[in-house]
């Protein structure tokens, strides 16, 4: 299922267990929603076509780790170290023959989300939340061609 779709089915705010990532969050409001689907033309609409897949990739992954029930920090950190489970299964949708041009813009995914989860967490509120969704599609500096583009 798209991670857009999947947005659509967070858990009630009593779901999320005490020490989860999204228990340190107000519940998602309508708002984030409406704003999510709101860009699903960005989302689906970026180019080349395999940064678009990593991307929505990276959506999933937020919605799973950081608003499923029971996550924690630990857990969501786990994921994003060297060689972690996000890199992995965006690595995957990479073709064998692409990896090593792709390898920069995944890592740099994986970093900032890595260190937008070290923030306090007294700072993690919806806008926090609405930047976990626009860093795969802010790392166009890292993607493959990049540079050639901007010189």
């Amino acid at each position: 299922m798209p991670a857009h779709a999947r947005a659509l089915r967070m858990p009630p705010a009593g779901v999320r267990p005490a020490g989860s990532i999204a228990a340190a969050l107000d519940r998602p409001s309508s708002n984030l929603l409406l704003w999510y689907l709101g860009l699903i033309p960005y989302w689906t609409g970026v180019a080349p076509r395999l940064r678009g897949r990593l991307l929505l990739r990276t959506h999933e992954w937020i919605v799973d780790r950081i608003l499923g029930p029971g996550t924690t920090v630990a857990t969501a950190l786990a994921d994003l170290g060297p060689d972690g489970a996000l890199e992995r299964a965006l690595t995957a949708l990479v073709p064998p023959a692409e990896t090593e041009r792709w390898r920069r813009f995944i890592r740099a995914v994986v970093a900032r989300l890595r260190h937008a989860l070290l923030r306090p967490v007294t700072r993690r509120n919806e806008a926090w939340l609405r930047w976990l969704f626009l860093i795969p599609y802010g790392a166009r500096e890292s993607w493959p061609g990049a540079r050639e583009r901007a010189g």
